[in-house]
Parts: structure tokens; C-alpha cells; sequence
């Protein structure tokens, strides 16, 4: 995330286009589309995506009950060692920059995390370390109740700026980092200072080059049939006269009448009650409720994700309703589990797939109690969304760069035919 600069902040006081991708686009995992589909009424009609920070898979659900999980890790000295408790509150943040990233991949072989600086100050293990049931008890539930997807990647080997443009435009612009904050600038994108430039690969040399993170990029809303509404349910930090939002980097909303759909999401609870809760919306935290290492606990931003979530459980929107949670990229913490393509310009030092993250189908249509293994990444959240609403085209379509045209549609996960499961209403914790 761009707390770099924020965290500092908060103890205180709280251009590109896509380039071609190189190597041929993987097949979908996922179920393409047939005359049983086609012929079978789409019972959702709102889809909502919440978007956290900084966690793999293994790190929320290593030890989930039959899912692709680790309770024993061989560290670089050969020991073979069991996952740390992980804090809630942690001691420091750990390294998931572009460099980390492509070092704690180790070539494939998932086995750099200890070489990064951080990841084990005497001889704590913390970069291996996990949360159990009883840290996240809600998410654990959900994942119980409803659908937990164990195959779903981040699409970068990178931190939070490209992370995020992925979950609402199926690629970042070949972005690798975030913005340069230089002096405190905490927005990201179009409104940041001149001068301040993110790190993008050239698709074509190879090289890293700066530009100015404001991106002429289709995003989701550009291939949303008329009349299907959307909006970005962001905060402010308090203090910033803006939301933070991802479509702050891409041009076309940010000088367009999209602007205007970026709204706080304290709103979300009132647009639930009172009948306007769009299409599709995003519903994020950037507060101390983001779940990112040194700003937010787990707690804290689960009882932030079930506050939220209780409106929609509690709501006639229940009936039609899919919530796809997830994270914005791995935070530093280990996954034993090997991106399974590589794409860019040089698969020696890839672009993506980055690491496993989290991902909670919840839906009356989520299969139940099920464990989703399909592959699946980020891009697939605008696949899910092109599909769940009969887009005529595709944001890779429109720009080679975005991944959605290759990526599973996360069907996989729904049974549309089902009796709809109850809605879930939980209890927020005590969090100390």
C-alpha cells in the first residue's frame, strides 16, 4: 500500500498505456459457457467486492480444514519448523515490494522469503508466520459457510498500487511498485503531485521506466452493459478532501462523470437500507480498518468487513447478491504455493502471477462449505463481473495488458441452481 509514506502519518496524527504480453494467454481453469448456462436465468444481479490489504493465503487460512494449506515449513538451514503464531498487532511491516517479491519467489522454488531484510529478526520467523480461527473467527466462518478459494493468485509480483488496479481494471499499466510519496502525497494516481512517477516495465525493452500514475486504461465500468451502475465505496483517511480510491490512476473516471461514483464508503450502509446499493461496487478500507501490518489488526478490519456485510444479510439484497473478499497483494508474509504462470516481458524475472491471496465467495449461490481449488487470480473478478452481467466484450479486448480474457470466471465456485443458502449475520469481536 502506499503506507510507506501513511504510516508515518497516522502515528503522528492517525500515463501508460498496457503493452503486449509476450507469452500466450493460459486457458481459463474456469467453466466456459454453454447451452445449460446460457439457457439458465443469472440469479445475481449485485455484485460486491471487497478489497483488504496485505495477506496470503497461507497466512489466513494455512490451516484451514481441507484446504491447500502448511503446517511445517523447511527454512533456508534446512530446519523444519512450525508456522508461528502471527499478532495482531505486529512489530514491523515486511517487505512486498517489486525486488522482495521476485527474491522471495526464488526462481519458483518459494524458498527467498529469509533473504528479504525483516522477515526474521532474531530468529522470530514472523515472514512464515500465520493467524488461526480464533484470530479471524468471522472470516473463518464465512469460509466455512460459504466458498473459500485456495488457487486464487495476485497478477503482480508487487505491492498494493498495482494490487488494486487489478481488482477494478484487470491489469496495472505493467506498474511494478507504487508511487514515489515524496513529501507525504498519499493519493495515487491522477491527483498526486507532478513530479512523483511509478515504477512501469516497458514491454517492449525490458526496461523500468518512471511515468506519472495516470493511466489511459479501460477498467470494469467501461465494459458494464447500459444501464448496469456502479460505484467505489472508498475513505478519506480523515482528513484528505478526496476518497482514496484506485480509480484515482485511471484517466478516463478521474476527469470523467465516473468521478462522481467514488463516494465514502459510510454511505454503503445507508445505500443497503434505503434500496440503492448499484450493480457492482467496490467496497473499500484505508483507514485503520485495512488489516495492513503497523495501521490495522485483523480484528479491527473484520469487524469493519462484518459490519458491512450484516447490512447486506440483513437486506432484501441477500437474494441476488455475490461479496467476493479478498486482499490487494501478499504484504511479504510466505506461500508455499508456486505461481503457476509466468507473463511478461522476461518469465526469468516476471511481471506475475504474484502469490496466493484469500478469497471468500459469499453468496445464497456460493457452493456450501466448499473448497474452490480452480486456478484463479485477480483478473477474474472482472471476468466474474463480465460474465455474471453479459458483457459484449472484454477489458483484454480493449487493451492487450489486462488479464481478464485468459482468467477463470470463478463460476466454478457458484451453484446457480441450488436452493439459496440463509444469510449469515455474526457477531463483531473484542479486539484487544
Amino acid at each position: 500500500m502506499r503506507h510507506a509514506a501513511v504510516t508515518a502519518l497516522l502515528i503522528a496524527c492517525h500515463g501508460t498505456s498496457g503493452g503486449k504480453q509476450t507469452d500466450a494467454p493460459m486457458q481459463s481453469d474456469g467453466p466456459s459457457t454453454t447451452a445449460t448456462d446460457a439457457a439458465m436465468p443469472m440469479p445475481i444481479k449485485h455484485v460486491v467486492i471487497v478489497v483488504k490489504e496485505n495477506h496470503t493465503f497461507d497466512n489466513y487460512f494455512g490451516s484451514f480444514p481441507n484446504a491447500d494449506g502448511i503446517s511445517q515449513i523447511t527454512i533456508a538451514n534446512g530446519t523444519v519448523i512450525s508456522p508461528p503464531h502471527a499478532p495482531q498487532n505486529m512489530p514491523r511491516d515486511l517487505c512486498h515490494d517489486h525486488p522482495c517479491a521476485l527474491t522471495d519467489w526464488a526462481g519458483g522454488a518459494m524458498n527467498g522469503w529469509e533473504q528479504v531484510a525483516d522477515a526474521s529478526d532474531n530468529n522470530d520467523y514472523l515472514v512464515y508466520a500465520q493467524y488461526q480461527e480464533a484470530d479471524i473467527p468471522n472470516y473463518w466462518q464465512y469460509a466455512r459457510t460459504f466458498t473459500l478459494g485456495d488457487r486464487f493468485f495476485a497478477n503482480a509480483l508487487a505491492p498494493s498500487f498495482p494490487g488494486h488496479l487489478f481488482t477494478i481494471a484487470a491489469q496495472a499499466g505493467w506498474a511494478t511498485s507504487n508511487p514515489d510519496n515524496t513529501g507525504v502525497q498519499i493519493y495515487w494516481g491522477c491527483d498526486q503531485g507532478s513530479g512523483v512517477a511509478a515504477p512501469v516495465t516497458n514491454q517492449t525493452t525490458c526496461q523500468t521506466e518512471q511515468d506519472f500514475p495516470c493511466f489511459d486504461i479501460p477498467s470494469i465500468p467501461d465494459v458494464l452493459p447500459e444501464g448496469v451502475d456502479w460505484k467505489f465505496y472508498g475513505s478519506d483517511f480523515y482528513l484528505l478532501p478526496e476518497i482514496w480510491s484506485m480509480f484515482d490512476a485511471v484517466r478516463a473516471v478521474r476527469y470523467g462523470p465516473g468521478w462522481n461514483n467514488v463516494v465514502n464508503e459510510s454511505s454503503f450502509d445507508d445505500d443497503v437500507d434505503n434500496g440503492r446499493l448499484p450493480a457492482v461496487s467496490w467496497l473499500v478500507d484505508q483507514d485503520l480498518a485495512d488489516e495492513h501490518p503497523l495501521v490495522g489488526s485483523p480484528c479491527t478490519g473484520e469487524n469493519w468487513t462484518v459490519g458491512h456485510l450484516n447490512h447486506i444479510m440483513q437486506s432484501p439484497y441477500w437474494a441476488d447478491t455475490a461479496i467476493l473478499f479478498t486482499m490487494d497483494d501478499f504484504g511479504g508474509w510466505y506461500d508455499h504455493v508456486p505461481p503457476p504462470r509466468q507473463y511478461g516481458c522476461d518469465v526469468t524475472q516476471p511481471y506475475g502471477l504474484g502469490f496466493r491471496l484469500p478469497l471468500i465467495v459469499i453468496s445464497p449461490y456460493a457452493k456450501p462449505g466448499f473448497i474452490f481449488h480452480e486456478v484463479s487470480e485477480q483478473a477474474s473478478i472482472a471476468r466474474f463481473v463480465e460474465r455474471v452481467f453479459g458483457a459484449t466484450t472484454t477489458l483484454s479486448a480493449m487493451d492487450p495488458a489486462a488479464q481478464d480474457g485468459q482468467a477463470n470466471d470463478l463460476f466454478g465456485a457458484f451453484d446457480f441452481a441450488q436452493e439459496p443458502l440463509p444469510p449469515l449475520v455474526l457477531q463483531q469481536q473484542l479486539c484487544l
